[in-house]
């Protein structure tokens, strides 16, 4: 699976700066879940440590939910992210 320049550490600080909350999910697989709880927004990624580059699939799945309730548009998600490296 393609890899983005993109970590897990600075997925989780761009989705927390835009009011997502995120709690560990204990099951099969496990996983780390973001919810919005205001606009309903939601991405599960795996629980990977906060240097791991995210997976391309990842990253897109937060774009498009991101864009799709309102919460940001592809270009200020892309912003964050280069600000949170």
């Amino acid at each position: 699976m393609k890899k983005t320049d993109v970590t897990y550490g600075q997925l989780d600080k761009v989705l927390r700066s835009l009011g997502f909350s995120c709690r560990q999910v204990d099951g099969d697989p496990p996983a780390r879940r973001y919810e919005h709880k205001r606009r309903g927004g939601f991405l599960s990624v795996p629980p990977m440590p906060d240097d791991e580059p995210v997976m391309e699939h990842h990253l897109v799945a937060a774009r498009v939910m991101l864009d799709a309730t309102g919460i940001a548009d592809a270009k200020i998600f892309d912003a964050q992210m280069q600000r949170a490296g």
